[in-house]
């Protein structure tokens, strides 16, 4: 299984980065990978947000479609994302949003496992790499919608 867990300082509000992590239908718009994705299903109950999120994505020769169930909860100012099915064994993430140094302490965690081999061996040596551009898709859109703090 391949794990990876990121701290972040950001200069936007926790909630303005929140409401970003939380806005899964526009991610195809700013992550270029992500060839298309739409929600098959959304309840909100009050702040908080549920919705299960049909994902295509596009890699390195490689086109997988999966669904996940994003739970949104704006009074924790947390997401986390589950694996509902796809092409993994397993796969969680989660965002914590807290006020903190330049505006925003963001902790970022994935878990992930492909079912195929030759997936999991690319995932694995291109981790670092796919995570870097996955978080500065992020910020660039950060910047793009938010005044910094």
């Amino acid at each position: 299984m391949t794990s990876h867990r990121q701290t972040l300082d950001l200069p936007y509000r926790p909630e303005d980065l929140f409401d970003l992590v939380s806005d899964v239908g526009r991610y195809p718009e700013f992550i270029k990978w992500i060839r298309s994705l739409r929600c098959l299903s959304e309840q909100e109950e009050g702040p908080n947000f549920k919705c299960r999120a049909e994902a295509t994505v596009g890699f390195q020769g490689f086109t997988e479609t999966f669904i996940t169930d994003v739970s949104a909860r704006r009074s924790e100012l947390a997401i986390d994302v589950s694996l509902v099915r796809g092409p993994f064994r397993k796969l969680s993430n989660s965002w914590r949003f807290a006020p903190g140094g330049k505006g925003t302490k963001v902790d970022f965690a994935i878990q992930f496992e492909f079912r195929n081999f030759v997936l999991q061996t690319l995932a694995d040596a291109n981790k670092a790499f796919a995570i870097r551009r996955l978080i500065e898709a992020f910020e660039t859109e950060a910047a793009r919608r938010y005044r910094q703090v």
